[in-house]
């Protein structure tokens, strides 16, 4: 869950756009009209190009960010492929799927039994959504949602250690930035990563997903 405090941080962002004038409008225009006419000479006709007339700057458009019903939103992100979440592999512990302990039920993440301290990245560029204390268990979280082949896609990094981040909700990020560090604040029980990835808001077993979007 994002904070009060993390939501207050939001920004609506909204993208700048640059458009070209239409051919039809620059064909109109007196100057261009008169550069045209001054190349005509006798029979021999040398028109310049309306692409030598007119610089066209690269046109970045930036994701959109704001509130509904009390949710962050984000819109307008670009693809991106994903990437593990450590530099080098880890060993794994509790997997995706229902479990019996040390809690019993539906385990909606990877637990990877990275040792205190271990830097995490961020496994795509993104939004962040929720970032700070969470209410629910998760301890010290970030959360980052990615669009990934058309899809809303979430990665959530949970139970790192305290304040090992200083990220805001509604900052963009990329991939292989230090989302924080391996901790176990929250409902757990060691140092650890409870790595949870969302596909159109549905749970999937996070490393088979990044693996086959990966770079």
């Amino acid at each position: 869950m994002v904070g009060s405090s993390a939501l207050a941080s939001v920004t609506v962002l909204v993208a700048g756009a640059v458009f070209p004038a239409t051919t039809a409008a620059l064909a109109d225009s007196p100057a261009l009209v008169n550069r045209q006419q001054a190349f005509v000479t006798g029979d021999a006709t040398d028109t310049p190009s309306l692409i030598d007339e007119i610089q066209i700057s690269p046109v970045t458009i930036a994701p959109e960010i704001g509130l509904s019903g009390g949710a962050v939103t984000v819109s307008g992100l670009a693809d991106t492929k994903l990437q593990y979440p450590f530099a080098q592999e880890v060993p794994l512990t509790d997997g995706f799927g229902y479990r019996s302990a040390p809690v019993a039920g539906f385990h909606d993440a990877q637990d990877m039994a990275a040792a205190g301290g271990t830097p995490i990245r961020i496994v795509g560029d993104g939004v962040i959504t929720e970032a700070g204390w969470a209410s629910d268990g998760c301890g010290f979280s970030l959360q980052v949602q990615h669009q990934v082949g058309g899809q809303n896609v979430f990665s959530r990094y949970c139970h790192m250690q305290e304040n090992s981040h200083s990220w805001q909700v509604g900052q963009t990020v990329k991939g292989g930035e230090q989302a924080g560090l391996v901790g176990t604040t929250g409902m757990s029980f060691g140092n650890h990563l409870h790595l949870v990835m969302r596909v159109e808001d549905e749970p999937v077993d996070p490393l088979p997903f990044i693996a086959a979007n990966s770079k």
